[in-house]
């Protein structure tokens, strides 16, 4: 049986993440703005967040970061928000049946722009076991997905099913072995892998 993981970000205790301007909609609410767009409609800005004693500290002094330019960019939209390189990394492996496109983000930050890119399904998937998922009590939102091997066999990528149309664009991004060797072939810093339970 093949292995599938969490794809995520990996938590430091300084690091660069990309904001929203103030007046943004929460994340839920956008996704439906920006459904037949393939380009966000506003610029992202950089800070440095750091943890400190009294909690998370923001500042716009990012010169003591070794990069603030990631691969898998952190952000106030709690999105993957992914660099070109990444995305091309992602592609590559894609078999087609994920449904999936992008969206284009431009972010500011130590004097220069730089393009980014968020990945969107275009149509919810199949993947989950319904009899061992484990759902809260009459409810069908899930507490520990259990995935179907044979529904996610030919997917690089994929999401878990959530209310309303949350699962298009999603922090929780399921990759395959195939791709999570691909992303460390590429020697992609600042993420992690987390197995997750395949029936």
């Amino acid at each position: 049986m093949k292995n599938y993981f969490l794809f995520s970000i990996k938590e430091t205790p300084s690091i660069a993440s990309a904001y929203a301007p103030e007046e943004t909609p929460l994340a839920h609410e956008l996704i439906q703005q920006i459904d037949q767009s393939d380009e966000l409609p506003f610029e992202l800005e950089l800070f440095k967040l750091s943890s400190g004693k009294t909690g998370l500290m923001k500042s716009t002094y990012l010169a003591d970061l070794q990069n603030i330019w990631l691969d898998y960019q952190p952000n106030s939209l709690a999105w993957p928000l992914f660099s070109e390189r990444l995305k091309e990394i992602f592609s590559r492996n894609l078999s087609g049946l994920e449904g999936l496109d992008w969206i284009k983000v431009r972010i500011n930050g130590n004097d220069e722009q730089r393009v980014y890119f968020i990945p969107r399904f275009e149509r919810k998937l199949d993947v989950i076991d319904e009899n061992k998922t484990k759902y809260i009590t009459g409810t069908d939102r899930i507490i520990v997905p259990h995935f179907s091997s044979i529904k996610i066999d030919k997917l690089a990528v994929f999401h878990k099913p959530q209310a309303h149309d949350f699962w298009k664009i999603t922090p929780e991004l399921y990759v395959s072995d195939d791709l999570k060797k691909a992303i460390q072939k590429e020697r992609i810093k600042g993420v992690s892998f987390e197995k997750v339970i395949v029936v």
